[in-house]
């Protein structure tokens, strides 16, 4: 009989841990680096970080975060540096004569530039920006809104006022 209990108690301990790997789901770190933070705000501890093609195993989604296993730690990282594709690798083309690279060639646009460039700027933004980095979007909209007539074109290439 005792025999029988330990066979049954080994038996649901196997279905419990089989079914917590089961429910994981792998992510692959796509950034360079990912920061595993305590709880799911970039306010958060960080716990470490978590280089591209990293595997991660989930247990859950809070919102925007995937909460993932980490340096046998529970932590939490942005969904948007995650898929469940591996990152793909990066192919670089030479044109023509080119054997090297220059330096001087900038790699890619910080992480705040390529976010404000896909979403656009709000109204709030551009005013926030125009105060804080002395860009004026009221006199680029002024120059973006100013338009000529084809017979104005005309005749300013002809040398004319307008």
């Amino acid at each position: 009989m005792r025999k029988t209990a330990v066979f049954f108690f080994f038996i649901a301990i196997s279905l419990l841990l089989a079914v917590k790997l089961w429910a994981q789901d792998i992510y692959y770190v796509q950034s360079l680096r990912a920061k595993v933070m305590s709880a799911p705000s970039f306010k958060a501890k960080v716990l470490g970080e978590a280089s591209k093609g990293s595997k991660l195993a989930s247990t859950g989604r809070e919102g925007n975060w995937i909460k993932v296993t980490f340096s046998a730690k529970q932590g939490y990282v942005s969904s948007m540096l995650l898929s469940k594709r591996p990152p793909m690798e990066k192919f670089g083309l030479i044109k023509g004569e080119e054997t090297d690279i220059k330096q001087s060639v900038r790699r890619r646009a910080s992480t705040y530039t390529s976010a404000a460039a896909a979403r656009g700027l709000a109204a709030d933004d551009r005013r926030r920006l125009s105060r804080d980095e002395k860009v004026d979007y009221g006199a680029l909209e002024k120059i973006e809104a100013f338009t000529l007539s084809a017979g104005e074109v005309a005749r300013f290439m002809e040398g004319n006022k307008l």
